[in-house]
């Protein structure tokens, strides 16, 4: 069982680093665009046609695709309200009820946007100046927060078998 739960951290590492990369180019083209748009307005009076667009699919771009890796590295932000001594029991199971309601949460999430996703598709919508299909951005998303959801699964999963090693993570964050 071990030997599957790291294969399955080794993995999990491994997609979620691709995803990042790819945000990481998403950023590069972002910035190539945004100089390009801009030298072309001010010193040719000739704007990328469309820049608005790609922006707001490049910031979606970005955005989900580096969502899997916070969830995978518990990088979210935390506000604690009510603050535990970490190291015993009971903030483990608060730490995991909390784990699975945001599962819960978030396939609920996905879902809502994978309906977005088939209603756009089914209806041909696009962007109004370039015509670009939303069903594609929406899709990614989509996918990117599926992946964000089986991470955090994984995450409960490990939590379960390796109750003591979340409890001195969590002592190391004081």
């Amino acid at each position: 069982m071990t030997f599957l739960l790291n294969k399955l951290d080794w993995l999990a590492e491994k997609v979620s680093q691709f995803t990042s990369f790819l945000a990481a180019l998403v950023l590069l083209w972002l910035v190539g665009l945004t100089c390009v748009d801009v030298v072309g307005r001010y010193f040719f009076r000739a704007p990328v046609v469309g820049a608005v667009e790609l922006v707001q699919l490049s910031m979606a771009g970005i955005i989900f695709l580096s969502l899997p890796l916070m969830f995978l590295k518990n990088d979210h932000v935390i506000v604690d309200l009510i603050r535990f001594k970490t190291g015993n029991w009971l903030s483990w199971l608060i730490t995991l009820a909390l784990t699975f309601v945001m599962i819960f949460a978030i396939f609920i999430l996905a879902d809502r946007v994978w309906a977005y996703a088939v209603r756009a598709y089914e209806d041909g919508d696009q962007t109004i100046y370039l015509h670009i299909p939303r069903y594609l951005t929406v899709g990614l998303v989509t996918s990117s927060i599926y992946l964000s959801a089986a991470f955090l699964c994984l995450r409960a999963v490990q939590m379960l078998l390796r109750p003591g090693k979340y409890q001195e993570a969590a002592q190391l964050d004081e």
